[in-house]
C-alpha cells in the first residue's frame, strides 16, 4: 500500500488485480499481508494472503490480469475500522451493563458476548447495505 498526495485530499492507494470485465464493470482482487504497512493493525482486517474484492465501475479499457490502483477515501478507512473494532466492543461491554443492571454477573458476562455476536451480524448487514457505496474507485491502470 502506498501513500499519495494530492493536494489536501490524502488519499492511500492499493494495487490490485482485474479478474473479471463484464461492459463497464470490473471485479479487483487486491491481496493485503505485505501491503497496510503503515497500519498497526495489518493482518486483522483480512488474512494475510485473502484478497478483498472490489466491484468497481470504470471508463478504462481493462482486461483480466490488468493491475490497476485503488483509491480509497479516507473517510472510508476510517468508518470502516470503526465499525470493525469499536462496535463488537461498544456492544461487548454495553451488553454487560445492561445486563448487569437485571442479572448476577456470570450470567450478564455471557449476554455481553452474545451482544458482541450480535454485533458481527449487524456489521455484515451494514456491509450488505452500505459496501457498494465506499468511496473506493480505480485510479489508474498500471
Amino acid at each position: 500500500m502506498e501513500e499519495t498526495s494530492k493536494g489536501s485530499d490524502t488519499q492511500q492507494t492499493d494495487v490490485g488485480t482485474v479478474v473479471f470485465v463484464e461492459g463497464g464493470w470490473v471485479r479487483v482482487e487486491v491481496v493485503r499481508g505485505g501491503g497496510c504497512k503503515s497500519c498497526s493493525m495489518r493482518g486483522m482486517c483480512f488474512g494475510r494472503n485473502t484478497p478483498a474484492v472490489f466491484d468497481l465501475a470504470t471508463d478504462l479499457d481493462l482486461q483480466v490480469g490488468d493491475r490497476v490502483e485503488l483509491d480509497i477515501a479516507p473517510s472510508t478507512r476510517v468508518l470502516s475500522a470503526l465499525l470493525v473494532f469499536a462496535l463488537p466492543l461498544a456492544c461487548l461491554f454495553a451488553g454487560f451493563i445492561v445486563a448487569r443492571q437485571w442479572l448476577a454477573e456470570l450470567p450478564a458476562i455471557g449476554i455481553a458476548f452474545a451482544a458482541t455476536a450480535l454485533s458481527f451480524i449487524i456489521i455484515k448487514g451494514i456491509d450488505r447495505s452500505v459496501g457498494e457505496k465506499l468511496q473506493v474507485r480505480i485510479g489508474r491502470k498500471l
